[in-house]
């Protein structure tokens, strides 16, 4: 579970957080959205304990992001926008290094990458990560946000840039995990991918959150035929 209460944070002037709440259950897939600037980069670098907010509070799986970093990044699998690989190390090596650096048993650690490989059609471990395509890395880059097995994951903008079988596999990966009894945020531009995978949804906008409900929910509210159509009269209220 993700539990996230008045969190606020400013750069300088700018107040990019101004004291948003939400919630993530486990076994459903809950949207992020907003146009940019809107403030869900920070709130997803606070909740991976990248920065610290100066007010309000964020839990991950019942641990405080001020109090509790290192239990929360144990509980959390991140994948960020453009997050990337090592490049002179094949793909194998780079989730088993994660294994590594989160104390899994090697054998553990095997059978989970095989059993994701698997899933997301990744046949190309042996090879250096640097010869992948931007679908390649993200792929691998999946198997390795989960190889601890986190009972939270947090996805930012995780098909950008991909074809569509690398997209039908990043789809395949999120409603696994949910299955899984998983909690997972997704943020994302694409309200294609919200409709499909999102269970609930919060728009965020000027660094507050301007609406929530789930996808059908947000629709009829706004009389829109689509998601993005509503996205749209959200954020210029």
């Amino acid at each position: 579970m993700i539990e996230v209460e008045g969190l606020q944070k400013s750069f300088g002037q700018v107040q990019a957080l101004r004291g948003i709440s939400f919630r993530c259950e486990p076994g459903r897939v809950t949207g992020l959205l907003g146009p940019n600037g809107a403030g869900k980069t920070t709130t997803i670098r606070i909740l991976s304990t990248i920065l610290k907010p100066q007010s309000g509070s964020a839990k991950l799986n019942g641990y405080d992001v001020m109090k509790e970093p290192d239990k929360v990044r144990a509980s959390v699998g991140v994948v960020l926008e453009n997050s990337g690989l090592y490049r002179r190390l094949t793909g194998d090596e780079n989730v088993l290094y994660f294994a590594d650096l989160a104390n899994v048993p090697r054998a553990e650690a095997m059978e989970r990458m095989e059993f994701l490989y698997k899933l997301l059609e990744i046949d190309y471990g042996k090879r250096q990560a640097g010869t992948y395509s931007k679908g390649m890395a993200q792929k691998v880059n999946l198997v390795r946000s989960v190889i601890h097995d986190p009972p939270v994951l947090i996805l930012d903008e995780p098909t950008a840039g991909l074809d569509v079988p690398s997209t039908v596999a990043v789809r395949t990966f999120v409603e696994q995990q949910k299955g899984a009894g998983k909690t997972v945020l997704l943020s994302t531009h694409l309200m294609n991918e919200v409709e499909l995978l999102c269970d609930y949804v919060y728009i965020i906008n000027l660094g507050l959150i301007v609406a929530e409900g789930t996808p059908d929910d947000l629709k009829e509210r706004t009389q829109s035929s689509n998601l993005e159509e509503a996205f749209m009269k959200v954020v210029k209220e």
